[in-house]
Parts: C-alpha cells; sequence; structure tokens
C-alpha cells in the first residue's frame, strides 16, 4: 500500500512540475494559433468554454463537458460523446 501512494504522490508532483514548466507560461502569454496537443498528457476535463480554449491554445488534450444547447457554433467538435 506504501508503494501505491508513493508513487501516486510522485507522479502528482510530476504533472505539477509539467504544468509549471509547459502549460503555465502558455496560459500567461497564450500563442496566436493552437499547438499540436501534448499525446503523452491525460488532458482534462473542463465545464468552462474559456477556460477550454485557453488549454486548447497550449495544447492540453481537454473534453468539453456542457449541454450541446450552450456550445458556440463556432467550437470546433471533432467527437460528441
Amino acid at each position: 500500500m506504501f508503494v501505491a501512494h508513493l508513487q501516486h504522490k510522485i507522479l502528482d508532483i510530476y504533472a505539477l512540475l509539467e504544468y509549471i514548466e509547459y502549460v503555465y507560461p502558455l496560459l500567461l502569454n497564450p500563442p496566436s494559433c493552437p499547438l499540436q496537443a501534448n499525446s503523452t498528457w491525460m488532458g482534462c476535463f473542463v465545464r468552462a468554454t474559456e477556460v477550454c480554449e485557453a488549454l486548447y491554445f497550449a495544447g492540453v488534450p481537454i473534453w468539453l463537458v456542457h449541454s450541446k444547447e450552450y456550445i458556440p457554433l463556432t467550437m470546433n467538435i471533432v467527437h460528441s460523446v
């Protein structure tokens, strides 16, 4: 059990360091066009379209959890679940 908890904490720390090094600077100074999504990241689920757009431009894989009626027509939906 100790090993599992230790591994969990180490992965949490690794994720935080990745966020600080790669994502946070891109959120402060967003690029003009979206970056290629990092395929080694699991990504995140979001509800706010503003957060979704910011993470999308930073190259973070995202899943927007939203009612279909509230999704803007300009949003590119690859696959609806």
